[in-house]
Formats: structure tokens, sequence, C-alpha cells
């Protein structure tokens, strides 16, 4: 009897310590991400441009692993030169980015990720 209670006040902790837990950013970042997918083709490479200040903080490095697992069986290049560039939101450089001549607009999600489509050569 003393274990089965054990247990259920044990269960009942776990439980709302799990609750309390705030979101994953990581789920809610491919969720945005997963919005542009039907413009792309099903699969090949696409750019995806990397934040143009804190580059490298877990913010950054979180949208860019989210985009993947979206965008997957696509292979994310962090370069400009694929027919499709996904731009994260808070990437582009102050005063224009000149990575993006050559470049349209194609869709932008509710959260500011922009795909963007290479013009025919």
């Amino acid at each position: 009897m003393l274990a089965l209670a054990w247990s259920l006040v044990a269960g009942a902790s776990a439980v709302r310590a799990a609750l309390a837990q705030p979101p994953d950013p990581t789920q809610r970042l491919e969720a945005e991400f997963v919005e542009l997918v039907p413009r792309l083709p099903p699969s090949g490479e696409v750019g995806y441009l990397d934040r143009y200040q804190n580059a490298g903080d877990d913010d950054a490095l979180r949208a860019r692993y989210a985009a993947q697992y979206a965008f997957a069986p696509r292979v994310l290049l962090s370069r400009v030169g694929p027919e499709f560039l996904i731009v994260a939101e808070g990437t582009e450089r102050p005063g224009g980015d000149a990575r993006l001549q050559g470049y349209f607009l194609v869709a932008t999600t509710p959260a500011g990720h922009r795909l963007f489509r290479r013009f025919a050569r």
C-alpha cells in the first residue's frame, strides 16, 4: 500500500514538473519553417542565410537546425546560389542585403522567415 501511494505521489510530481516547463522553441521554429515547404521542390539543395548579427548564438543555431529538420529531405547550404533561398527572420543585413541580388521574394511567413527564388538565367 505504501509503495502504491509513493508511486502516485512521484507520478503526480513528474506530471507537474513536465507541465511547468516552457514550450520547446525548436518545435515552434520548425512549425514556422514548415509553412514554406509547399513552395519548394520535393528534394535538392536550398540556400539558407544565417543571421547577420549574432550568427553563432544559441537562437541562430536553433533556427538553423529547426530549418534543416523542417525542410528534410532537402539539404540546406549556408550560401546563396541554389535556386531557392531561405532567409530566416532577423537575417537581412542593415541597409539592404546584396546577397539577395538576383533573387525575388516568393513567400513570407507570419514569423518573418522568407523564401526567395533565383531569377532565371
